[in-house]
């Protein structure tokens, strides 16, 4: 009897636990990185799990860089896209690793700001799918944007900005060729960033007749009244 309730309790027990590692798990390096022309880069997936990953990759531009939301878009409707990653479709088994290869088009005049997904996706028949290309259908799960941004050469880069009063409040306009980066940034509305980024063809617009920032460790206050 007492055999009988253990063994029952066992199963319970077992059933209830969910299974260890039963899925892939997907590691990116890095998050971010920057991407000069003529130049090889790479962003490197593994395996972590103990189960088959398969991904699909692709790079959508970001058009406003710098604001939230992000506004993106496909490499397809971009009318010259500056960057490519290879190859587009991942198998990855148990432990394997791989490199995506990241390729600047163009050297730009300014600095740009691309997104490249890496997602898994789940085969519904993946034994019939080649390695290097899924065409079984799919189910799609969480995965990775990394941050891309394609440079101008170093030589090139310049930084600078500025700022105007208009009737909505101060614009923030980056006059260089590559992102700015400020913090607590304070504008005389109320609003409140911890930091920003300021983006080459990108001005920002805060409410109000004064805006608090800190830039190159000085603190700085623009006043529109």
């Amino acid at each position: 009897m007492l055999r009988t309730i253990f063994l029952a309790l066992f199963y319970a027990i077992a059933v209830m636990l969910p299974p260890a590692h039963a899925e892939g798990e997907l590691m990116v390096m890095p998050s971010s990185l920057k991407v000069y022309n003529n130049h090889d880069h790479s962003v490197k997936v593994r395996n972590m799990g103990d189960a088959p990953l398969y991904l699909s990759i692709s790079v959508q531009k970001v058009m406003n860089p710098g604001v939230e939301p992000e506004v993106k878009v496909p490499m397809g409707q971009v009318d010259r896209p500056g960057m490519l990653a290879s190859p587009d479709k991942i198998t990855l088994g148990p432990g394997q690793s791989r490199a995506v290869s990241l390729k600047s088009l163009y050297a730009p005049d300014a600095e740009e700001l691309y997104r490249v997904y890496i997602v898994p996706v789940r085969s519904l028949q993946v034994r019939e799918a080649p390695e290097d290309r899924i065409t079984a259908p799919m189910s799609v799960s969480v995965g990775y944007g990394v941050l891309v941004r394609h440079m101008p050469p170093p030589a090139k880069q310049r930084s600078a900005w500025t700022h105007r009063c208009t009737p909505g409040g101060v614009l923030l306009e980056n006059t260089g060729n590559v992102r700015l980066l400020f913090s607590d940034v304070t504008a005389a509305g109320g609003a409140k960033k911890n930091w920003m980024a300021l983006f080459p063809g990108t001005p920002q617009l805060f409410p109000g007749k004064s805006l608090s920032l800190s830039a190159d460790d000085k603190r700085l206050t623009l006043d529109c009244r």
